[in-house]
């Protein structure tokens, strides 16, 4: 990836934004619970679905962090900002250290403050999204936190299964963000490979990859690995074939490298979250 050589205006209230959680991480760094770090890629992946759905499906908003080069990227870079640490980071701060409804009022306001601020210093478009809609909903996904985090601590079956498939979906996502903005991979429909075709197919890839994976990183023995993997080269043949993936020739013979990689860090979830039930 290419980040812009400077800072600008633009940039910094991101960037004094991101620092500003550095402050919970370190207070999360502390909390003893084993759960702490699987709730928090719980509710990544639960934001990460909601911004596909309003952001790369609906178009609801514009990031404009001017982070990275790339235009579209950059806003999708701002997206991955604020649901893959501002948001969540609030969110699992809360649950773990068992704050009260104030505090989550509190963070709403907070974060209804910096999105009108934001929309103020025009580093942030809204197309028909309103600010209330985020007073709204940020009291319901804190309350989401709170439930799968009793469910983890009760060590329920469900909660464990839904955080590791958010899991590996949050490091798939990232993973090909990366790929696409260094054109190692694109999405599109009968070889039309625009960005914004990509990224409405991309999630889903993720979706359905990290359904496949959570499915079979469950199972022992090297054998289950091999069927992994040679499942991700089935669905790239198969989207290669129809159009609607493209890879980047140079990259293509490293492929099986990194999805041999996401095999096993697939099984290394699973045993972190499982590790009571595998003993």
């Amino acid at each position: 990836m290419h980040f812009q050589g400077r800072l600008n205006k633009r940039s910094v209230p991101f960037l004094l934004l991101a620092l500003f959680q550095t402050l919970f991480i370190c207070l999360l760094k502390k909390r003893r619970s084993s759960n702490t770090w699987i709730l928090f890629f719980l509710n990544i992946g639960m934001a990460f679905i909601f911004e596909y759905i309003v952001l790369n499906v609906f178009k609801a908003y514009t990031y404009k962090p001017t982070l990275v080069k790339k235009k579209y990227f950059d806003n999708v870079f701002g997206a991955i900002l604020s649901q893959g640490l501002y948001i969540p980071v609030s969110a699992t701060f809360i649950t773990v250290f068992g704050k009260k409804l104030k505090w989550k009022l509190g963070f709403t306001f907070f974060y209804y403050c910096i999105e009108r601020l934001f929309i103020f210093l025009k580093i942030y478009k809204i197309n028909w999204w309103k600010p209330i809609y985020t007073v709204i909903l940020l009291p319901v996904y804190y309350l989401l936190s709170d439930f799968f985090y009793k469910g983890l601590e009760k060590q329920k079956i469900m909660a464990k299964k839904l955080a590791h498939y958010l899991t590996i979906m949050v490091i798939e996502t990232i993973f090909m963000y990366v790929l696409a903005y260094n054109g190692q991979i694109r999405f599109g429909i009968k070889h039309l490979y625009s960005i914004r075709l990509h990224f409405m197919i991309a999630p889903v890839y993720c979706i359905f990859m990290s359904f496949i994976s959570t499915s079979l990183a469950k199972e022992k023995g090297f054998f289950f690995r091999i069927v992994h993997l040679f499942s991700y080269k089935v669905v790239d043949v198969i989207l290669i074939k129809t159009g609607i993936m493209a890879l980047n020739r140079h990259y293509f013979k490293w492929r099986i490298f990194s999805q041999s990689l996401m095999v096993v860090t697939a099984r290394i979830i699973y045993l972190r979250i499982f590790r009571n039930d595998n003993r």
